[in-house]
């Protein structure tokens, strides 16, 4: 059991990572040769056989240079050209091998050939006729007015504080403060304990959160005495408020800024592209359903039973505990794709990632 399920694994393996049965033609006779490619003449000379199925120049060319420039490097001899080649020919034996032993049926092989194949179909049919520039630039002026906090952002403060009625303990526990480390917030949360008389900041250790300058969640005094404090760990005077005396202890400083919409244009029309495209893919399906016969049976889908005690994958690293390339998703899907709710793998291309202020 152990060898088939390899068998299985090796031919899955050989689907994901691109080396698959089609990788090598199949000549059209004993002698013949396989069509030529679209590189140079010589692409299409063999280079190995088995049986029916001719490894050639150019597909021992294409795998190399599929490699990044420094693996590259070290196929230049001839004896690291026959690993490659001792590579793909082991592929091909073990693909046949699995082929021939009805693995090539096997559901789970033949859901990862259908996952490639949508893959690949999307990319042609479906991405390639979508892009970027597409978003109009009212769209993007209208999300830019409509989402000023996401552009712009005043400049914020943190502080902790110890609240007390009485003047003297206050100017009391500023000497204290100023007499400690002021790198140590731990002196100061000690401090708040101790003294202070505001219970509500007293059990987070006085800490009050940030805010802005028109901020209206504290005493205006408190909001300017933080905004005058410069360094981290500073502490204030005692500042007067309708509540008592504050001492203030600024814990965070966070500076402001305000992005154009000409520095951020790109930024929302890939966040408007991916809606779009979103949107256009769920029509895409919904004109492809329209053309296939598509009946479903609630009665009989409500039969399906859900193990939620296990992983449902049999071990770690997916069905039968076996390996699962790439990792985190579906077999035969790189962590390149995303699976939107209900359709089909889209290709999430890396500069659609929110740039970050």
């Amino acid at each position: 059991m152990g060898f088939r399920n390899g068998l299985r694994a090796c031919l899955v393996f050989a689907v994901l990572t691109g080396i698959s049965l089609g990788a090598c033609k199949k000549s059209s006779g004993p002698t013949s040769e396989a069509a030529p490619t679209t590189g140079s003449p010589g692409d299409s000379q063999p280079v190995a056989r088995i049986d029916d199925t001719v490894i050639t120049v150019g597909d021992v060319q294409d795998r190399i240079s599929k490699m990044a420039p420094f693996p590259r490097g070290r196929y230049v001899s001839l004896e690291k050209k026959k690993e490659m080649l001792d590579n793909l020919i082991r592929i091909e034996v073990m693909a046949k091998e699995a082929e021939k032993r009805g693995y090539d049926q096997d559901p789970e092989v033949v859901r990862v050939k259908k996952q490639q194949m949508i893959s690949k179909f999307l990319q042609k049919e479906f991405e390639s006729k979508l892009r970027v520039e597409d978003v109009p630039d009212a769209d993007v002026q209208k999300y830019y007015g409509e989402h000023p906090e996401e552009f712009n952002r005043p400049e914020e403060v943190r502080v902790s504080q110890v609240l007390l009625k009485d003047k003297a303990r206050a100017d009391k526990v500023v000497a204290e403060a100023r007499a400690g480390d002021k790198n140590d917030a731990k002196v100061f949360r000690e401090l708040v304990t101790k003294y202070s008389e505001d219970e509500d900041s007293k059990p987070r250790g006085g800490d009050l959160t940030s805010f802005d300058k028109a901020s209206t969640l504290y005493p205006k005094p408190v909001v300017e005495a933080a905004f005058a404090l410069k360094d981290i760990g500073d502490i204030s005077a005692p500042v007067k408020s309708d509540k008592g005396y504050h001492v203030l202890r600024l814990t965070q400083k966070r500076p402001g800024f305000s992005r154009p919409l000409a520095e951020v244009k790109r930024q929302i029309q890939q966040r408007l592209f991916r809606e779009m495209r979103t949107k256009a893919l769920d029509a895409f399906v919904a004109d492809l359903k329209k053309k296939y016969a598509v009946t479903i049976d609630e009665a009989n889908l409500a039969k399906v039973t859900v193990d939620t005690a296990s992983d449902g994958r049999g071990g770690p690293g997916g069905p039968g505990g076996g390996f699962r390339p790439g990792g985190g998703g579906p077999p035969g899907v790189s962590p390149g794709m995303a699976f939107p709710p209900g359709g089909p793998p889209v290709p999430v291309h890396g500069s659609d990632r929110k740039a970050t202020p």
